[in-house]
């Protein structure tokens, strides 16, 4: 194990903003997921969208204050490729801690809403991140509620009325612009639940799609048991395409606060984390 598992966990909680709905397949350039038939665009403006005033929005979200997720994780990209299983705990807006698990605990990490933390637990080393130097390194806006967004199935943006809404008989869409990224959101029919996100930076250099299906009820929630997500980034004129997967195999919203330990002991050595 070297720095390649910390851009696996970075790649899950950044994790990228986007992708093929179950009803969609996205355009081949940012995504072969094969779910269905229709393929969508992310427009290039969303000044001639028309919002339809006599149609409300139907979006359900879980709420909570404490999660607990069980989860595969499968993460490739070209240089790295590996499979493995993770418990994750979640206290609402403050912190996600993740630990995996190899016969042993091989490694560990904690999300707060400026930073990432990561233990190499097997070569005994550790790695501090900014959010903002990892916004840098994937070329998008990267925060904590995108993580947190991302493992539930809620919407990273919250919706308001500056944005544009869409629809068709399959799904709503949410048009958003947040920075230099133009996003949509695919709301499904018949849940009422996001299904796809897809975005772009205005440039079209750095694409990311993620979609979410197998919904199960959970404590009151529907919520996503497969999570297909995919990043690609242009750099220098090479197309580089990573992949992540998500199942989840246990949901547990609690009712009082988790565990989250992080204590670096004092042999570890800190790393530096090479792109």
């Amino acid at each position: 194990m070297h720095y390649n598992y910390l851009k696996t966990f970075c790649f899950l909680i950044l994790t990228v903003s986007q992708f093929a709905c179950k009803r969609n397949k996205i355009q081949k350039s940012i995504s072969e997921i094969p779910k269905k038939e229709d393929v969508v665009s992310i427009p290039d403006s969303t000044q001639n969208l028309v919002i339809t005033p006599k149609r409300e929005l139907e979006l359900q979200e879980s709420d909570f204050e404490h999660l607990k997720l069980k989860t595969k994780i499968d993460f490739r990209s070209p240089v790295f490729n590996q499979s493995f299983p993770a418990n994750i705990h979640i206290r609402k807006d403050s912190i996600i801690w993740i630990s995996v698990s190899l016969g042993i605990e091989a490694a560990r990490a904690k999300i707060t809403p400026d930073s990432i933390f990561f233990m190499d637990r097997i070569n005994k080393k550790y790695y501090n991140m900014s959010l903002n130097e990892l916004s840098r390194q994937f070329n998008f806006d990267l925060n904590f509620n995108l993580f947190q967004s991302l493992l539930v199935g809620n919407l990273p943006i919250p919706y308001s009325d500056s944005d544009s809404l869409s629809f068709n008989s399959l799904y709503t869409s949410i048009f958003q612009v947040k920075n230099d990224i133009r996003i949509e959101n695919q709301i499904d029919n018949l849940n009422h639940k996001l299904s796809t996100i897809l975005a772009q930076n205005k440039n079209g250099k750095s694409k990311l799609g993620i979609s979410y299906s197998s919904y199960t009820e959970a404590n009151g929630f529907v919520v996503p048991q497969l999570i297909l997500a995919k990043i690609d980034e242009s750099k220098s004129g090479e197309l580089k395409t990573s992949t992540l997967n998500l199942e989840h195999a246990k949901f547990d919203f609690a009712d009082h606060d988790l565990r989250y330990p992080y204590n670096i002991p004092k042999s570890y050595e800190k790393g530096i984390i090479e792109f």
